[in-house]
């Protein structure tokens, strides 16, 4: 590496820090109150995100990118259907489907599913989450994986336990903004690899060849759990302002922070595409290591590696949090976040994710496969969602119009076809 490019990284390094500093500080001097919607992609932005797009990049080029713009999309509608459903209610999403779905036959099934699906479905995000932690220091400092997994699942512990929810929610705003940032700019310094390469890994592929990478792009962004977690920190954060003021700053907020979390997705699609052009004989995310570090020369791996840490330990804390907050007002008890319930729930999915992480021997088919999925179960809570935000329990200036109902209706029909495309490959 010339000192020319050393000096360019060195000042970019900088700049990262600063920002990430900045915006853990309390945001942008612009007036955008970043909280809620930054943990929103803290969230999805996680080891699930950089395995499967590293794999989309790697054997599909460019060409699954217009699923990760869908997945944009539909993740900024049915958040801002789930935040003002909660803001304008004063209520969580959990309690909101426990009150509409009282007194008839299928109200306590939707819920005992959701329960399910989210605890369940967590605490396995937590494993992938908490494995890909490890990866990603044992990647760039070559320090042991179980360890670093040991020390992520004690420090979300600690803050569970300690009640920090403002510390919790600018950790994670810092760690996103680096992170992002820094898998931004390494696409920019190595897009030009893209131009040489054959138009099929670079023109859109709609076909269903490729159902699986689809599904697992659209898992890892449109995450149901991230529904609940908005609505509540939602709550929490926006506490005593005019309701109108709230949706504003939420939508906003909510908006660019998401629209970020697409951007990095992007960036790690295009990283891989640039440095795996094509079949390799090793996993796909260890082919983009290995390039990375070939291409930049004692700082490719351990870029990388930081992202995937900043990654896993963002979504370790907001895995088990999401899952107390959900399951609790699903169950009519206190979603604050100092109540013994809520502890439980989230310490539990703290733990037995940790377990898994240490005890599995494929951790990236293990994130891969919750992403999967993940985007199985997305219709359901997508039409759970949608009739909520039509019912009468929002007052009626704020219930859905005509083209919100039409967007909305789009984005299920869609994930549903999908959904179903992929069931009849399963057991057809």
């Amino acid at each position: 590496m010339s000192d020319y490019s050393r000096a360019v990284l060195w000042v970019g390094e900088v700049f990262l820090i600063g920002l990430a500093v900045r915006v853990t500080a309390g945001g942008f001097s612009m007036g955008l109150r970043l909280g809620p919607g930054a943990m929103v992609a803290a969230a999805f932005i996680g080891p699930g995100t950089i395995t499967t797009a590293s794999v989309a990049g790697a054997t599909t080029g460019i060409t699954l990118i217009w699923a990760i713009a869908f997945s944009i999309f539909a993740t900024v509608l049915l958040q801002e259907l789930s935040v003002r459903s909660a803001l304008t209610t004063d209520r969580d999403l959990a309690t909101l489907v426990r009150d509409f779905g009282a007194g008839y036959w299928w109200g306590v099934p939707v819920l005992l599913l959701i329960v399910l699906a989210v605890g369940v479905g967590n605490a396995a995000y937590q494993s992938g989450n908490l494995s890909g932690a490890g990866i990603g220091l044992s990647t760039a400092f070559g320090v042991n994986s179980a360890a670093v997994v040991l020390v992520c699942a004690t420090v979300a512990a600690i803050l569970i336990v300690i009640n920090r929810y403002r510390l919790l929610e600018r950790i994670l705003v810092g760690l996103v903004a680096m992170m992002g940032l820094l898998f931004i700019g390494l696409a920019l310094f190595l897009a030009p690899l893209l131009w040489s390469q054959p138009e099929i890994r670079l023109l859109p592929n709609f076909s269903g060849t490729n159902l699986t990478l689809i599904l697992a792009l659209i898992g890892t962004t449109v995450v149901p759990y991230n529904l609940f977690l908005h609505a509540t920190a939602a709550r929490q954060h926006w506490r005593g302002s005019a309701i109108d003021e709230a949706l504003s700053g939420a939508r906003w907020e909510s908006c660019v922070a998401i629209s970020f979390g697409g951007l990095t997705t992007t960036a790690i699609v295009v990283v891989a595409a640039a440095l795996v052009p094509g079949a390799v004989d090793q996993p796909p995310l260890d082919a983009v290591i290995s390039a990375i570090e070939g291409q930049i020369p004692g700082w490719g791996a351990t870029i990388l590696g930081i992202g995937l840490f900043a990654a896993g330990l963002t979504s370790a804390i907001a895995a088990p949090v999401a899952a107390g907050w959900t399951i609790c007002g699903a169950m009519g008890w206190s979603v604050e976040t100092h109540s013994l319930r809520f502890k439980v729930v989230a310490l539990t999915v703290v733990l037995v994710g940790g377990f898994f992480a240490v005890v599995t021997s494929r951790p990236a088919a293990l994130i891969v496969t919750a992403q999967v999925t993940n985007a199985l179960l997305l219709p359901l809570i997508a039409l759970v969602l949608m009739v909520v935000a039509n019912s009468a329990l929002l007052p009626r200036a704020y219930r859905n119009h005509i083209v919100l109902n039409a967007a909305a209706i789009l984005v299920l029909v869609i994930v549903t076809l999908l959904a179903v495309s992929k069931l009849m490959k399963l057991f057809g």
